[in-house]
């Protein structure tokens, strides 16, 4: 995998961890009432999508 692809699975796996530290503790109702963890959250994932994106079809397989 070429350097490159590293270092959008690392921007990947640090977002993930990020989301899940934001997560961690929280319940559906407490998602459900808090937009600002909905809209890191989705931020989050959107980055993920994007550095994904990025990723060669090899890799992903």
């Amino acid at each position: 995998m070429p350097k490159d692809e590293m270092v959008y699975v690392g921007h990947m796996l640090d977002k993930a961890h990020d989301a899940l530290s934001l997560a961690r503790g929280k319940t559906r109702h407490d998602y459900d009432n808090d937009l600002a963890l909905r809209l890191a959250l989705a931020h989050l994932i959107q980055v993920i999508g994007e550095a994904a994106r990025r990723v060669s079809p090899q890799f992903r397989g």
